[in-house]
Formats: C-alpha cells, sequence, structure tokens
C-alpha cells in the first residue's frame, strides 16, 4: 500500500485523468484506484483518452479499446424502481460508470458487508446479490464512478420518477 500522502498528492495533482474534467465522485476507494492504475497505467489511459471525445454523440455499442482488457459500452435505458435494481459485483473487470445524459441513483457498499451472494456467472463476470442496505448516491453527467471488485453496486434507480439515461460503462481489467 502506498503512503497515504502520496497517494492523496497523486490523486489531487489529476495527472491520471489526462485532462477529462469531470470529477470522480467521492464514493471511490482512491488507496484502490491508485494501485490499480499504478499497476497498468496503459489501460486508464486508453480509458481517460477515450473519454475526452463527445460522449454524447457516441452511438449504442461497444468499443473495444484494450483488446480483453478495456471495453467501453454505451447504453440507454429507462431507470428502475430500486427494488427491480440488483446489486451486483465483478471479479475480473473494474466498472467505470457515467451517465452521459439525464440522472440516476446509484449505491454502493463494501462485499465485505453485503450479504444474499447469488451464483457467479464467470461468462459474464458478475454476482447478484439480493437486498442489501446500502447508501445511494446521485449520479449526474458532472460525475463518474469506478466500481472495483471489492465493491457492491447498485445502478439504474430512478432519482424522482422513471426516466431515460444514456450510459458509459467501461470495463477495465483488475490487477
Amino acid at each position: 500500500m502506498p503512503k497515504m500522502s502520496t497517494t492523496k498528492e497523486w490523486f489531487a495533482g489529476k495527472e491520471w485523468a489526462q485532462g477529462v474534467s469531470l470529477e470522480l465522485h467521492d464514493s471511490v476507494d482512491v488507496n484502490e484506484f491508485y494501485k490499480q492504475y499504478q499497476a497498468k497505467p496503459e489501460l486508464w489511459k486508453a480509458v481517460f483518452e477515450f473519454m475526452k471525445q463527445d460522449l454524447g454523440a457516441l452511438e449504442i455499442g461497444k468499443y473495444p479499446l484494450v483488446e480483453g482488457e478495456v471495453t467501453a459500452i454505451v447504453s440507454e435505458y429507462n431507470t428502475k424502481e430500486p427494488e427491480n435494481a440488483k446489486w451486483e459485483a465483478h471479479r475480473k473487470f473494474i466498472d467505470l460508470q457515467y451517465v452521459i445524459s439525464g440522472e440516476e441513483k446509484m449505491g454502493v457498499m463494501p462485499i465485505a458487508d453485503a450479504a444474499n451472494a447469488g451464483e457467479y456467472n464467470a461468462e459474464k463476470d458478475v454476482i447478484f446479490y439480493g437486498e442489501n442496505d446500502g447508501p445511494l448516491h446521485l449520479a449526474t453527467p458532472e460525475t463518474y464512478f469506478l466500481f472495483f471488485t471489492g465493491d457492491l453496486h447498485r445502478p439504474c434507480i430512478k432519482v424522482d420518477e422513471s426516466s431515460p439515461v444514456k450510459k458509459l460503462v467501461v470495463k477495465i481489467a483488475t490487477v
């Protein structure tokens, strides 16, 4: 683990963002981000380079950025009632989630605090969980989230009413 001052200085300097001006949500584990970035900076540079473009102009679909290690996915959907949004986690990939347009709530909590785990689907790299209590955060076009393999997350929740969202999810291989 890096010294706390090293991690904080690295994060505050924002060189890692490659000029992307969006804010990383304060729920993100900065120490884990530092560890992942330092282990494979070329993956993260590809991610942030991709995020520099006009994301609103992107077509729905998949965009391979680094073969087998980084894939960007653009989707559109309507937000859900909380009871219809599942808690999920991944073992092989980190999720960067950014709401390009619209807004939604996202839950996040440590996987160590979670209960009611389902079966892991290795092909889709996902494990769904039953009901858990975790904080909900507002996701807007001003911020993005990183969900590491130690995080349980619950995206796609409506704010007041169900509404359309355009979202970027980038799958980044974990170390």
